[in-house]
C-alpha cells in the first residue's frame, strides 16, 4: 500500500482529494488532503502511517459528521491493508481555508526491503 494507491482509490471514490500545498483558496466545498507521515521500521516491517486530513465548509458544520462517515467507509475498502490506527482527531475552525478540518490516521503493515540479505 503506498500512497499514490490510496489517493486513486479515493477519487474513485468520488472524492476530492489534494497532496500537501495542492489545494488553494477558501473551502466553498469537501475535499481531503491526503499526507504520508513517514513509516516504523522494526524487524524487518515497515509499517506506514497516512493521514486524511479532512476540510469542510465553515458555514455547514451540521453536514460534517456524515463527510466523515463516508470518507470512513471509502478508506474501509482498503482494509485490511489499512487499518484506522487513530479516530478522528479534534475539530477545530481553520480561518486560513474558512473550513472546519479534523484528520484521521491509518497505518499499513509490509515486509521491509531494507536490511535484507
Amino acid at each position: 500500500m503506498n500512497w499514490e494507491t490510496i489517493y486513486l482509490h479515493l477519487k474513485k471514490n468520488g472524492l476530492d482529494v489534494y497532496s500537501l500545498g495542492q489545494h488553494k483558496g477558501k473551502c466553498l466545498t469537501p475535499y481531503l488532503v491526503l499526507r504520508d507521515n513517514g513509516k516504523n521500521r522494526r524487524r524487518g516491517i515497515e509499517k506506514p502511517e497516512y493521514e486524511v486530513l479532512l476540510y469542510y465548509p465553515a458555514d455547514h458544520y451540521s453536514e460534517f459528521s456524515g463527510y466523515i462517515d463516508r470518507v470512513k467507509c471509502a478508506m474501509n475498502g482498503l482494509y485490511p491493508c489499512l487499518i484506522l490506527k487513530e479516530d478522528e482527531q479534534p475539530h477545530y475552525l481553520d480561518a486560513q481555508v474558512d473550513g472546519y478540518m479534523t484528520s484521521l490516521i491509518y497505518q499499513g503493515t509490509k515486509v521491509s526491503k531494507v536490511n535484507r540479505i
